[in-house]
């Protein structure tokens, strides 16, 4: 047998429930809080206690049950999904920048070339790659902006698959 809710209890009841909204909750935690919010009401007026005596506020009641029941909040996964995609998107532009800049040197310099002797040139990979300041300046701000290119277009890629699941 239920008993109706007095209008206190659907004010708090509605509260949690939009809390649990905002925090992105599934439909069945919907209802087994209003369940059970429910049935804690009911028991307290039959036993002649106020309900609210032992509840906190809607906010710290929907964040008290998801700690509970170890439910990570939507922004607590975000966050740590977010931590994880910038490292892999910062090594992911670095390996695809060295990638870029080793194509570059192998195909539009002449430093791998075994007739080209300058004994005032020290190759590096990450800054320079040619003899010629215009020349090496060109191909470094190639590779930077393929690499930002790429590694958006991974990163976009990433997100929409993560999303899907």
């Amino acid at each position: 047998m239920t008993m109706e809710l007095t209008q206190k209890e659907k004010k708090y009841m509605n509260d949690v429930i939009q809390e649990l909204i905002t925090m992105k909750a599934t439909q069945e935690q919907i209802h087994i809080i209003k369940q059970q919010l429910h049935e804690h009401m009911e028991e307290s007026r039959l036993h002649g206690i106020d309900p609210f005596e032992d509840l906190d506020t809607s906010a710290e009641f929907v964040k008290d049950y998801l700690e509970i029941n170890k439910v990570q909040s939507p922004n607590n996964k975000n966050s740590i999904l977010s931590k994880m995609h910038y490292l892999m998107g910062v090594s992911f532009f670095t390996i695809t920048y060295l990638i870029s800049q080793l194509i570059l040197t192998m195909f539009l310099t002449q430093s791998f070339s075994p007739a080209y002797q300058n004994a005032d040139f020290n190759y590096n990979i990450l800054y320079s790659i040619s003899d010629n300041l215009w020349w090496n300046t060109t191909l470094i701000v190639i590779s930077l902006l393929s690499s930002i290119i790429i590694t958006s277009l991974v990163g976009v890629y990433s997100l929409r698959r993560m999303n899907r699941f």
